[in-house]
């Protein structure tokens, strides 16, 4: 796993106010972790793709796509 990769995790972790809620967006994420947005979605698309991120929400249910860090997820950074 690449520094990029687990500064976003790491970034998802600490904006997460509940283990399996995250009210934040890409957007966030990328402003939080200081690092660029479009870098930021593809990360997140990838570690949703292997199965360390939860949605909560989607574009459908609320204009916004957010996610959570899961126990895999938490795991891999320490959190678990």
């Amino acid at each position: 796993m690449n520094e990029s990769t687990l500064r976003v995790m790491r970034a998802i972790f600490a904006l997460s106010d509940e283990i399996d809620y995250n009210i934040y967006e890409a957007v966030d994420i990328a402003e939080y972790a200081q690092m660029n947005t479009d870098e930021v979605h593809r990360i997140i698309s990838n570690l949703y793709d292997e199965g360390y991120l939860g949605e909560c929400m989607t574009v459908e249910d609320d204009g916004y796509d957010t996610f959570y860090l899961n126990r895999k997820g938490r795991a891999l950074i320490g959190m678990e």
